[in-house]
């Protein structure tokens, strides 16, 4: 199964994050020079404009693997239409079954 992958420079600081996302649903961003990796289902994903960007929130009961990042506006819009594509190509292949 292809999954799509994008590097971004955060807004906030130095550090740059690699982001795949799976048209299964899951989303991962690995922050460099951080060995914690934020990965989720990305249809649990928000997408809240803040001053400094967008802050993408991720929810889930456990507080402990809730989580966010914040991305430029521009990054934000890049990662929206690669889940969009993502949920396209799950379709494509679901379909195709």
């Amino acid at each position: 199964m292809y999954i799509e992958h994008k590097h971004f420079k955060l807004p906030n600081n130095s550090s740059e994050v690699d982001v795949y996302i799976s048209p299964t649903g899951s989303i991962q961003f690995m922050i460099e020079g951080k060995e914690k990796v934020l990965e989720g289902d990305f249809h649990k994903l928000a997408f809240k404009k803040i001053e400094s960007g967008v802050d993408l929130v991720y929810k889930t009961r456990s507080v402990k693997s809730s989580w966010d990042i914040i991305l430029s506006k521009k990054d934000a819009e890049l990662v929206s239409r690669m889940i969009d594509e993502a949920d396209e190509n799950f379709e494509i292949i679901m379909r195709d079954l």
